[in-house]
C-alpha cells in the first residue's frame, strides 16, 4: 500500500534541504568590495575541448584571482578581467572531473556555492554539487529527474525541471511525497531512504506530473572508502565525495 508523506515534515529530519530554483548571479558593486563583501565565483558556461579539457568560463569579482583545486593537492589559477569574467582549461580525467573553486580577494578566499563534477564528453550535464543539500545541474535542462543526493543517514534530494508551477508527484519505494516546481521549471524534493549499506540496494522511484509519468530507478550504497570517487552507472554517474566538515556525500547524475 502507497503512504502520503508530508514533504514538508521529511524536510525537518534530514539534513539534506534546499529552496526550489536555481540562484541568481548577484551583483556586487564597487561600494559592496569596499565595505568587506566579495562574489564568490560563479559558473557561466562548461565546454569540451577535445577528450581531455574542460573549458570553463565564469564570473567573479573584477582582477581577482581564481583557482581551480583537483586530485589533491594540484591546482590551475586564472585571474578575472575587469569586469569579473575568467577562463580556465582544466584537465579531463577518463571519469570527467572534480573541482573547488574558489577566488583570493585581499587575502581571503570565497568558495563557490558547492564543488563542481564535469561528466566526460558531457559538460551539459555539469553538476555544482552542495555539501547538506540537494545539487545543482548547471545546464540539464531537459531532464525531469537530473539529480539524486544521499548521505550515509538516508538523506535524499532529487532535483530537475518540469513545467513551471506544477504539482509534482515522487513515488519512492512505494511512499508519496508532493512538492511543486517554481515559476521556471525547477524543483527538488527531500526524503528518506534506509540507510546505505555497504551493497547496493535497488530503488524504485517514479515522478508525476501531470498524466505523465518518469521512471528512474537507482540503487544506493556506501562509498568503499573516504576519498573522492566517480563511477559510471548505467545512463548516468555516481559521484562519491567527501565533506568539508567531515564524512561522505554521493551524488547521482543523469
Amino acid at each position: 500500500m502507497r503512504r502520503l508523506l508530508s514533504l514538508t515534515a521529511m524536510v525537518a529530519l534530514t539534513t539534506l534541504g534546499g529552496c526550489n530554483g536555481k540562484p541568481a548571479l548577484p551583483e556586487a558593486p564597487d561600494a559592496m568590495r569596499a565595505a568587506g563583501y566579495s562574489r564568490a565565483p560563479q559558473i557561466i558556461e562548461v565546454a569540451q575541448a577535445g577528450s581531455n579539457v574542460f573549458v570553463v568560463t565564469g564570473q567573479t569579482i573584477p582582477d581577482a584571482r581564481v583557482r581551480f583545486g583537483y586530485g589533491g593537492n594540484r591546482a590551475i589559477g586564472v585571474t578575472s578581467d575587469s569586469k569579473g569574467r575568467f577562463r580556465a582549461e582544466l584537465p579531463a580525467g577518463p571519469q570527467g572531473g572534480l573541482y573547488d573553486l574558489s577566488t583570493e580577494d585581499g587575502g581571503r578566499l570565497m568558495y563557490a556555492e558547492g564543488r563542481l563534477f564535469i561528466p566526460p564528453l558531457a559538460p551539459h550535464k555539469a553538476v555544482l554539487m552542495r555539501a547538506g543539500s540537494p545539487s545543482l545541474a548547471l545546464f540539464n535542462d531537459d531532464t525531469e529527474v537530473a539529480v539524486l543526493d544521499y548521505d550515509a543517514a538516508g538523506a535524499l534530494a532529487i532535483s530537475g525541471r518540469v513545467a513551471p508551477s506544477a504539482a509534482v508527484e515522487v513515488i519512492l519505494n512505494g511512499d508519496i511525497w508532493r512538492t511543486t516546481s517554481d515559476d521556471r521549471g525547477y524543483y527538488n524534493a527531500t526524503t528518506q531512504i534506509e540507510p546505505p549499506l555497504k551493497t547496493e540496494t535497488p530503488n524504485s522511484l517514479t515522478l508525476v506530473v501531470g498524466e505523465k509519468q518518469i521512471k528512474r530507478d537507482f540503487t544506493d550504497v556506501l562509498p568503499a572508502d573516504n576519498e573522492d570517487a566517480i563511477s559510471r552507472v548505467g545512463e548516468g554517474w555516481r559521484v562519491a565525495w567527501k565533506l568539508p566538515g567531515g564524512g561522505m556525500q554521493t551524488t547521482l547524475v543523469f
